[in-house]
């Protein structure tokens, strides 16, 4: 037997703004030379030769600029440092990002991450986080991981300071792919004074052949739109899962009929929701 059930809960807060191409800045692309150089061997070592590169999550949970262009700028450096590495296309990754409905705050999800790197058939799974340490300067702590197996290969963390157009960089958030920050012009369906909305039509999310056979369970996190006529739109995935249940769970919940929020005026209003969809064997 199986079943999959549904929760709908407040929204994650998520800050958006606009992004532009910024210039290249030597101090990053020297710490992620430097990065590079380190973490080429290892992986090489491993014979896991496709590798990923994720955009750098951080400081907190955020996916900044920065993140963007550091993750962009180790790319280049990592094929340099080792030619006998396929490093992806860091365009792809951001294309299929958006094709499958990803938020870049999946990067702050590792399970996501791992399944995001399955399905576009890396071997090595690379991940940033950027912090900000008291003198001022910036880290990046970066880990190269299997996909098979989710083992480490190497860890290693580099240090610089930033300029001006660095520091403009970090505090600006990565605007969401997809339809991410259209979101953030609804009102969240827990806010003062809107009703959040409630299931009329709401069927099961079906299990797809591979996950059945491989057992595989989890919860898929989405955000979307509620809008006045109780229909889902605009859907943007948070939290993923492997074997073509995102998409069991996108495809459930777009034929989902919903009594809709109503707002301070008591008439009904559109509002972004975060809805988890949980699947189980049993």
């Amino acid at each position: 037997m199986r079943w999959a059930c549904v929760r709908l809960r407040g929204w994650m807060g998520l800050c958006v703004c606009l992004v532009t191409i910024a210039p290249r800045v030597r101090a990053q692309q020297t710490a992620m030379e430097l990065a590079a150089a380190q973490l080429a061997e290892p992986i090489v070592h491993s014979k896991q030769h496709k590798v990923a590169i994720f955009d750098f999550s951080g400081p907190g949970d955020h996916v900044t600029q920065l993140g963007n262009q550091l993750a962009d700028d180790l790319s280049v450096a990592l094929a340099k440092a080792a030619p006998q590495l396929k490093v992806m296309d860091r365009s792809r990754i951001e294309d299929d990002a958006r094709k499958n409905l990803y938020a870049p705050q999946i990067v702050v999800d590792p399970e996501s991450l791992l399944v995001f790197a399955r399905d576009l058939d890396a071997e090595t799974l690379i991940v940033g986080k950027i912090s900000e340490e008291p003198n001022k300067q910036l880290s990046v702590d970066l880990k190269a991981y299997r996909v098979d197996n989710a083992k480490g290969i190497h860890g290693v963390t580099v240090s610089f300071a930033p300029d001006d157009e660095m520091a403009r960089m970090v505090a600006a958030n990565l605007p969401g792919s997809v339809s991410l920050a259209d979101l953030s012009k609804y009102p969240q369906s827990s806010a003062s004074g809107y009703s959040p909305p409630r299931c009329v039509y709401c069927p099961h999310a079906d299990y797809s052949r591979e996950a059945k056979e491989g057992r595989i369970e989890g919860t898929v996190e989405l955000a979307a739109v509620v809008n006045k006529d109780g229909r889902i739109e605009n859907v943007v995935v948070l939290k993923t899962l492997p074997a073509g249940l995102t998409a069991e769970a996108i495809k459930a919940v777009e034929r989902w009929k919903l009594q809709p929020a109503t707002g301070p005026d008591g008439e009904p209003a559109d509002v972004r929701q975060v809805i988890e969809v949980t699947f189980q064997l049993f």
